[in-house]
C-alpha cells in the first residue's frame, strides 16, 4: 500500500525496513497554535477591590461559536483574603466596567469574542448574578508578590457559558487571565 500526499501533489511516503512510516514532524501546544496560527489568544488584564467580602469582581461569557479555553491566571493581592472562581453563573450585573483583552499576536487584528467585565460588586445592587458551581480557590495570608495559578486541567468555557471571580476581603487584586480560543484539532 502507498501513502500518497493529500494535496494531489504526487507525494508519497516512505516506509523503513521495520515497517514504520518514516517522518519528521512539527509539534505545537495547542495554545501555540491557537497564538502563532490563528491570533486567538489573549490576556484580559485586571486591578479591582471588593466593596465588600464575597463580592463578584471579574466576569467572562464566551459568545465565540469556538470554545475559550482559560489556560490559568496571574494573581497578586494587597492583602490576606480568598480569591475563588466559579463556572455559570448567569443574570445581570451591578455597575460592570468592560475590558478589551489584550491579543498575545502582535501581527493578529482579532479580538476576544464575549463579555468582559471587571466591578467592585457585579453581584450586589439590583443585579441577579447567581447560581454558579465554585472551581478553584486560592488562599492568599497575607499581601504576595505575584503568582501563576495553572489550570491543571484548563478550563473550558463553550459559547454562552461563563467564568466568574470573587473575593472573600476588601483587598486589592490585581491579575492577569490567560485564555485562547480553539477547537478540539486545536483551530482556532
Amino acid at each position: 500500500m502507498i501513502i500518497t500526499g493529500g494535496t494531489g501533489n504526487g507525494y508519497a511516503a516512505k516506509v523503513t525496513a521495520e515497517n514504520r512510516l518514516e517522518t519528521i514532524a512539527i509539534t505545537a501546544s495547542n495554545e501555540h497554535h491557537a497564538n502563532h496560527d490563528h491570533g486567538t489568544a489573549f490576556n484580559m488584564l485586571f486591578d479591582q477591590a471588593p466593596t465588600a467580602g464575597d463580592d463578584c469582581i471579574i466576569f467572562i461569557q464566551n459568545t465565540d461559536d469556538v470554545d475559550m479555553c482559560i489556560e490559568g491566571v496571574w494573581l497578586s493581592v494587597s492583602g490576606a483574603c480568598e480569591v475563588y472562581g466559579q463556572l455559570g453563573d448567569t443574570g445581570t450585573r451591578n455597575a460592570a466596567t468592560g475590558v478589551i483583552p489584550a491579543n498575545l499576536n502582535a501581527g493578529s487584528g482579532n479580538t476576544a469574542d464575549g463579555t468582559f467585565e471587571v466591578g467592585a460588586d457585579l453581584d450586589g445592587g439590583a443585579a441577579t448574578l447567581a447560581g454558579g458551581v465554585e472551581f478553584q480557590r486560592y488562599v492568599f495570608r497575607a499581601a504576595t508578590d505575584s503568582s501563576m495559578w495553572n489550570f491543571e486541567q484548563d478550563i473550558i468555557v463553550p459559547k454562552n457559558a461563563t467564568f466568574t471571580f470573587w473575593c472573600s476581603a476588601i483587598v486589592t487584586i490585581t491579575g492577569a487571565i490567560v485564555l485562547n480560543y480553539h477547537t478540539l484539532e486545536g483551530g482556532g
